[in-house]
């Protein structure tokens, strides 16, 4: 490998590995900030609405939300009351443990959550549709791997474990 194809490589990992990842972690929060302040939530609350609904009717508890968020007790249960407050979600005793409560979704919410996401799911859709089978096949493959990371931080520094 020649010096300048070995400064491009050392110029590309700091790019791709530090200040793209960093932006887009920016402006991914950004984004979910201001569509949560539009529905009276915080991006945290519409993160956690987010895994709610995508794990289907009935099968989320608050422990669950701890687990996959990192977050206190505490601070579950605070997300819990503003959105079920917020008419977004409902807590509901499970059918075959009654000691246990689930949390669902409220579906007329959801669609009111969904149409601040529709635009930025239809251009996402239009981006990746112009790349090949083998570009998709390596981009999933390393946001696969990225979130893989991001989750065995969480789960690192919510035990108490190195900073």
């Amino acid at each position: 490998m020649n010096v300048k194809s070995s400064r491009r490589r050392q110029d590309l990992l700091h790019r791709v590995g530090m200040d793209l990842g960093r932006e887009l972690s920016a402006q991914t929060v950004f984004f979910h900030e201001v569509v949560a302040r539009r529905l009276g939530l915080n991006a945290t609350d519409t993160r956690c609405l987010d895994i709610i609904a995508r794990a289907g009717e009935g099968q989320v508890t608050a422990g669950d939300l701890g687990r996959a968020t990192g977050l206190t007790t505490g601070a579950v249960t605070g997300i819990l009351d503003r959105l079920e407050k917020a008419g977004m979600v409902e807590r509901v005793r499970d059918v075959n443990d009654r000691r246990k409560i689930v949390v669902r979704p409220i579906p007329e919410a959801m669609r009111r959550v969904g149409a601040y996401y529709e635009k930025l799911g239809t251009e996402m859709a239009k981006l990746v549709s112009g790349y090949r089978t083998q570009d998709l096949e390596l981009i999933s493959d390393f946001l696969e791997r990225n979130l893989a990371l991001l989750k065995e931080q969480i789960a690192e520094l919510s035990a108490g474990g190195p900073a």
